[in-house]
């Protein structure tokens, strides 16, 4: 009979074990898919294999100019493939043909190429295989116009489609590299100038925890990967380079075998002072902005019975800031104002009404937030979550007839938000707030105390880098706010405004 005693030591050995394979990464999956050698099959076409050779030499070709891989032969097989009774277009589909290959020549991936005769054009099937399992990691097909005998396949355009076909192949498996060794703070990876890498390029290392493979089509469906840390290039050969590590996930390590998942453009070299010595680089404490723009204002207000609703042009004026306090947590501040004007409509009778009505907006907007990802440069991708405080007041001149008037939020709000880095000049921005707690007063029309309210903030803005620190951002923004009464009524407000600001990193 089992004690309470043993129940509670197997809770706490369960307990320790979930953390401990939590905190270490299991490098199992990395092993697995190293990738590290390749080979070809012999094509399989419906023109009796007039392909076979000129695919076989521009195969070599590419590959003695890409020494990620190591190139393994494997003619013979091909041969005996090809006297067996089963036709060879089947034999190279079967996993357990795959497998044997790879035992006997101990080679991880292997090219799958068919060649399909569709009326003037070839069509050509490209396929990377993890031929230990038989599984489809990345496929690319393209189309080849018959060039005639006279032209012949070498003065054609086939052998730079081929060349590019591979470039693409291999550009569609799950990672660009992997480390092949680490020593201190500098690791190695098996990438360099073959691939196109540079000196002072950001390795983003990440390692594979696992795959879903289709059960029928027997390809992979999902990567399931997770972040490791970052580390730059300082010296670059033509099939491996070494990096300094830069940083890593809490509770992680670079090890052997993890992947490459990107590389990111370098950072611009530090300015020169005027002594000649390095000048600080772009710093990552923060940034303000201000700038004014254009927008549409517009309100809905009543009930079934009596209902009014329009909108107007409005011109806003925002300012706003961030600022780091680590690599991890940050603080957000904003102001923005507008002058509104509302042309009202009856929405029960469908009629326009003469007249128009003038005001303003104002909101002011606090908050914090904790990067999903460390922030080392204004260069860096960050994503961010945030909890905040907000304040709207919309303040419009008071008619009981047309059911206007001024009414104020509050709200205690949660979103997320992002800096993206889109191109070496120019940086996505994005902020959505959802109000979590919110309350509303309405001071006219008089429907009494709202029974509930909501608050939304949703901001989009492309940023370009102009010279130093300066940037010129253009970005969208949209507030929305709503408040409901229990007998009834409700009353609707948007702000929705477009237009450029200066920004200053600090």
């Amino acid at each position: 009979m089992v004690t309470t005693f043993t129940k509670i030591i197997a809770f706490f050995a369960l307990m320790i074990i979930a953390v401990a394979s939590k905190a270490v990464a299991s490098p199992e999956y990395d092993r697995v898919y190293q990738l590290e050698s390749v080979s070809w099959l012999k094509s399989s076409d419906n023109l009796d294999d007039i392909f076979a050779e000129f695919l076989d030499q521009e195969y070599a070709k590419y590959f003695e100019l890409h020494s990620r891989f190591l190139v393994k032969k494997i003619a013979p097989i091909n041969e005996i493939l090809g006297k067996s009774a089963v036709p060879y277009s089947t034999l190279i589909e079967k996993p357990e043909v795959l497998k044997k290959i790879a035992q006997k020549f101990l080679v991880e991936s292997l090219i799958r190429t068919k060649v399909y005769k569709e009326s003037e054009t070839y069509r050509f099937v490209l396929e990377w295989v993890y031929a230990p399992r038989g599984t489809v990691l990345s496929t690319y097909e393209f189309r080849f116009v018959d060039p005639g005998k006279e032209a012949g396949l070498r003065n054609s355009e086939l052998p730079a489609a081929i060349q590019n076909a591979l470039d693409l192949l291999i550009g569609k498996l799950p990672f660009r590299g992997q480390v092949t060794g680490i020593e201190g703070q500098m690791i190695t990876v098996n990438i360099g100038k073959n691939q196109n890498v540079k000196p002072h390029e950001i390795l983003v290392i990440e390692t594979l925890q696992g795959v879903k493979i289709h059960p029928k089509l027997n390809t992979i469906e999902e990567w399931k990967w997770v972040p490791v840390g970052r580390a730059q290039v300082e010296q670059v050969e033509d099939s491996i380079s070494f990096a300094k590590i830069l940083d890593t996930e809490e509770g992680k390590s670079i090890i052997r075998f993890q992947k490459v998942k990107d590389v990111l453009p370098a950072p611009p070299e530090p300015k020169k002072s005027a002594d000649g010595g390095d000048e600080k680089d772009l710093p990552r404490l923060g940034w303000f902005s201000g700038g004014l723009g254009l927008g549409i204002y517009s309100r809905e207000a009543g009930s079934s019975t009596a209902r009014y609703g329009g909108s107007g042009i409005s011109e806003t004026m925002d300012l706003d800031g961030l600022l780091w306090f680590n690599s991890r947590f940050l603080a957000q501040a904003s102001a923005h104002a507008a002058l509104i004007s509302y042309s009202p409509t009856d929405l029960v009778a469908n009629t326009d009404v003469n007249t128009s009505f003038s005001g303003t907006f104002t909101q002011l907007r606090l908050a914090m937030g904790y990067s999903l990802f460390p922030a080392n440069t204004i260069f860096d991708t960050i994503g961010w979550v945030h909890f905040g405080y907000k304040n709207s007041n919309y303040a419009l001149s008071p008619d009981s007839t047309y059911l206007t008037g001024g009414s104020s939020f509050e709200s205690l709000f949660i979103g997320i938000g992002g800096e993206l880095p889109f191109r070496n000049l120019i940086t996505i921005q994005m902020n959505l707030d959802l109000g979590l707690i919110n309350t509303a007063i309405c001071r006219s029309p008089a429907y009494g105390d709202p029974s509930s309210a909501s608050d939304l903030m949703f901001q989009l803005a492309g940023v370009y880098h102009l010279k130093d620190q300066w940037n010129l951002r253009v970005g969208i923004k949209l507030n929305s706010q709503t408040m409901d009464f229990s007998t009834g009524e409700s009353i609707t407000q948007k702000v929705l405004s477009v237009g450029p600001s200066l920004l200053y990193y600090f």
